[in-house]
């Protein structure tokens, strides 16, 4: 196992950004680390629901689920939910605060490594996220960067704020973003975006794309096409794209 975590823990650190080491010089204190595993025969997918705190999760040769949980607390306590668990098929993660109150809050940190053919499924509260080398991965996000690389599926992204990298994606991928830039390499399917405000660039697209944007430069270079459904504000650069309707 830590074999394992010392793998995952050195992918997370290339691709958690300075917005999740900002969440290690809060005022909370690291209080206690748990290690969870679960083997995974029977299992095709894992489901996560995690409050605040970063998230990293590599998929790799492996037939368990490992997590490392580092708690994070003003004062130490254990008001808090950390569990995983078999739910039919898929596994399940929680860490979150049990919506306790104010005075005894909780952050998890949390790097987890998974068999690289499982599908993903993640409602995170706030925190950077950072996934590489799973199947198809569908993420709903309150705020915080997110950072995707070598989906072997459809990615789905629903996020309230924060920066989006994604790149090497075999399936299609739709993108619905609040605000914060997006940056999308090397997709094999079509892309949909649809974003209120930031810079969008879109870059070597086998597939169809097609954008709504409220504010924010544009720049798509390299697809099969290009539709632009609507458009506030801010430019848009269009290049090695045959059909365009803009």
């Amino acid at each position: 196992m830590n074999n394992v975590f010392t793998r995952v823990t050195l992918i997370g650190a290339v691709l958690v950004s300075a917005q999740a080491l900002a969440w290690w010089n809060n005022d909370m204190t690291l209080q206690d680390t748990k290690q969870l595993t679960l083997d995974t025969q029977s299992l095709t997918a894992l489901n996560v629901e995690a409050g605040a705190g970063f998230l990293t999760i590599v998929g790799t040769e492996t037939d368990s689920i490992t997590v490392k949980a580092e708690i994070y607390q003003y004062e130490a306590h254990k008001n808090y939910c950390l569990n995983l668990a078999k739910q039919g098929t898929a596994a399940k993660l929680t860490a979150n605060n049990c919506n306790n109150s104010n005075d005894q809050q909780t952050r998890i940190d949390l790097t987890v490594s998974i068999p690289k053919a499982f599908t993903l499924d993640i409602t995170d509260g706030s925190g950077a996220i950072a996934i590489e080398n799973t199947a198809t991965t569908t993420i709903h996000d309150g705020s915080g960067e997110i950072q995707v690389r070598n989906i072997a599926g459809d990615l789905d992204i629903e996020d309230g704020s924060g920066a989006i990298e994604a790149r090497n994606i075999i399936g299609n991928v739709n993108i619905h973003d609040g605000s914060g830039s997006i940056e999308l390499v090397n997709s094999e399917q079509n892309v949909k975006i649809s974003d209120g405000s930031g810079s969008i660039y879109v870059k070597n697209t086998q597939g169809d794309v097609s954008i709504s944007d409220g504010s924010g430069g544009i720049t798509v270079d390299k697809a099969a096409s290009f539709t632009l459904l609507s458009d506030g504000s801010g430019s848009v650069t269009v290049n090695n794209v045959p059909k365009q309707n803009l």
